[in-house]
């Protein structure tokens, strides 16, 4: 097991202004931070954590000089910084001996040749190419705060539930076999299914966009194209859309796709499909037989309804651009009231299907930990869950949250989710009983 001197987090936003209490609580290692902004907020923050804020963006041209001297075998680089190399500081850090982590993958510009974002498919597929040949080197955990990471580990865990609640008692533990539990299971779609209700007490400003975690992370997202896991299942492919095997890359942009969702408190409700890594890798990883001809995979995506004034925000990218924004801030302090319902919902062709998460309130987030909404809470808790499992398996290489001991993790996290709801419903999409993904789909006319 390593022992962490020192934790390097390059990007102090919003998740990384709400870590630093967990990392006081469960390290005791010097914090070395890296942002091109360094406003007052962030130097009370760092100084109140002891921890050293650097007012410096990581780029192409300064990474090796600036984060060389401080990496070694005994420390940690955290990389929650939106448009900095992913893979540039694996490398760099897997030189070193260190250990990595990151929230979800990123290059260093996203866009393309053709001036459009790259999609999430196109930035897995870079990462996985590099990992099939660094097996054996320091762990790297990519894709791992709340989600993608931890909602990954509650799939399992859902996949038991219903098992258990419809008389199976398998307790998988290789990709094959939870992909065939799945299969018995008939679960069609798994949607990561989340609803905020976080309120602020301020007003919007009409050129501000706002939401409870980065908002650079999430315009990057509205604005790439909506990408799901593809599922065996479907008929039908949507026009235009690109086949990449387990996944289809639509011709829309994310804030352009509605679907219907369901979740215990709100009920039926419509969300954005917005892409993530985990709506692949779980896609991929529930595969049966090989990924361009599947015998098994369920559909799988994020549907996403923000809390409301991110939702009003969002009318800033009619262009498709953020040249129509004038600021940008995340609600945290000024949050007055509100959950994040943020869980897995499988939805199976034979049993009921089941929901499975958290309905965290902005109350219990404040009394767990400083600095934290809601939002911020689940992320967090997750990216220390990792950091933990990656002491203890420190020479793992490059690892989708899918190949982490998930009962570690859960019982590291669920303290910190609580509480944790898991509930049956015979809810479908349509009166339509199939579940495929047009019948998930809202479309103008029908909003």
């Amino acid at each position: 097991m390593k022992k962490i001197d020192r934790i390097i987090i390059v990007g102090f936003g919003s998740i990384a202004q709400a870590l630093l209490p967990l990392l006081s609580k469960h390290y005791n290692s010097e914090i070395i931070i890296f942002d091109k902004e360094t406003d007052t907020t962030r130097q009370n923050i760092a100084k109140e954590y002891c921890a050293t804020l650097n007012k410096q963006l990581i780029t192409q041209q300064n990474l090796h000089m600036v984060l060389t001297p401080l990496l070694n075998g005994s420390s940690f680089l955290l990389n929650l910084a939106v448009s900095v190399s992913s893979l540039a500081l694996i490398i760099l850090a897997q030189r070193l001996n260190s250990l990595y982590l990151d929230t979800c993958i990123e290059p260093w510009e996203y866009s393309d040749q053709n001036n459009s974002l790259k999609s999430n498919y196109s930035l897995r597929q870079s990462l996985k190419q590099h990992a099939q040949t660094q097996a054996g080197t320091s762990t790297a955990i990519i894709g791992h705060g709340a989600n993608p990471g931890f909602i990954s580990i509650l799939v399992k865990k859902a996949l038991l539930e219903m098992a258990f609640k419809n008389g199976m008692h398998d307790r998988p533990t290789t990709q094959p076999e939870w992909a065939k539990l799945a299969e018995r299971l008939e679960v069609q779609v798994i949607q990561i299914s989340e609803r905020d209700t976080q309120v602020s007490s301020k007003k919007r400003a009409p050129k501000s966009f706002i939401c409870t975690w980065s908002v650079d992370g999430m315009i990057t997202e509205c604005l790439q194209p909506a990408e799901l896991g593809w599922g065996s299942h479907e008929q039908n492919v949507p026009l235009n859309a690109k086949n990449n095997g387990y996944s289809l890359e639509l011709i829309e942009q994310g804030r352009n796709v509605i679907v219907k969702s369901w979740s215990p408190n709100y009920l039926e409700f419509n969300a954005l499909l917005l892409t993530h890594n985990e709506s692949l890798s779980i896609a991929e990883y529930l595969t049966l037989d090989t990924p361009t001809k599947p015998t098994y995979r369920p559909t799988v995506y994020y549907a996403y309804h923000p809390c409301d004034q991110a939702l009003e925000s969002m009318h800033l990218l009619g262009n498709g651009n953020e040249d129509q924004i004038g600021s940008k801030e995340v609600m945290k302090d000024d949050i007055v009231s509100g959950i994040d319902e943020l869980g897995i919902f499988l939805i199976s062709k034979k049993y009921k299907s089941l929901w499975l998460g958290s309905n965290l309130s902005i109350g219990k987030a404040r009394k767990m930990a400083k600095h934290n909404s809601a939002t911020s809470l689940q992320v967090t808790s997750s990216i220390v869950a990792g950091m933990k499992w990656a002491e203890q398996n420190s020479e793992s290489g490059i690892l989708e949250s899918e190949y982490l001991d998930w009962e570690y993790i859960y019982n590291f996290v669920e303290p910190y989710w609580q509480p944790i709801v898991i509930q049956e419903t015979d809810w479908r999409p349509s009166c339509n009983d199939t579940l495929y993904f047009y019948n998930f789909r809202v479309f103008p006319k029908d909003q």
